[in-house]
């Protein structure tokens, strides 16, 4: 199970728009607090430590509410859309008792045999949803890839997690080998008119020639 991240949040009553904005002006994020325990909670997070708490390897969070300690997990996060920076998060209160839903990356780990024979490697997911008790999290699914072949490739059916269950599509590929295309240059092709053109264009050169060597022909007469 990944470490435990310990959420430093600060209860705010000020709520709206633009009590928000007031929030991120001061380098802040706003966010609300859902449990089934507790009737929503409004907060604040330094920005800072709210990207070093997703940067861990934690999916479940230690948080302090109304002097009581709980674990939370992301519910939602907002970005900007065009800074793409944190705008607002949602948590949500868990038991360390109850199975929970997450989604966790999947990192691959070695280098295939089929890519150092030439072939290339292709990721076609990078995390899967689980299912499992919030105490057995896991940081990730790690998947060793070395003895993958061209032509080679692991499907989610495949992963496995302890104590728990993967509820992603089973017949998902998530990696695979695969020889790498040969690029294919076509020749032009010409368009009907450009076609007729350069007919019609062959047939005046034809007829200017024959124009010429009659004329040169009427001279030496």
């Amino acid at each position: 199970m990944a470490t435990e991240f310990k959420l430093e949040l600060e209860n705010r009553t000020e709520v709206g728009h633009q009590a928000a904005r007031e929030v991120r002006n001061l380098g802040n994020v706003p966010g609300v607090f859902y449990s089934a325990k507790y009737e929503p909670v409004s907060f604040s997070i330094e920005t800072r430590h709210l990207y070093e708490a997703l940067h861990s390897q934690s999916h479940v969070y230690s948080v302090s509410v109304s002097g009581e300690t709980l674990h939370a997990i992301f519910k939602e996060i907002q970005y900007h859309p065009v800074t793409e920076e944190i705008i607002h998060i949602d948590l949500f209160g868990i038991s360390l008792t109850d199975k929970i839903s997450l989604s966790v990356p999947v990192v691959l780990e070695g280098e295939p045999s089929g890519v150092k024979t030439g072939g290339i490697m292709s990721q076609n997911i990078t995390e899967v949803e689980i299912q499992c008790l919030a105490t057995k999290v896991p940081d990730a699914i790690r998947i060793n890839v070395e003895e993958l072949e061209v032509g080679n490739s692991i499907h989610v059916a495949e992963l496995s997690i302890e104590d728990g269950e993967i509820l992603t599509n089973p017949e998902i590929t998530v990696v695979s080998v695969q020889i790498p295309k040969e690029e294919v240059i076509e020749e032009p092709v010409l368009e009907e008119d450009e076609l007729a053109e350069g007919e019609e264009g062959a047939e005046e050169e034809g007829s200017e020639s024959a124009e010429g060597v009659e004329s040169k022909e009427s001279e030496s007469d």
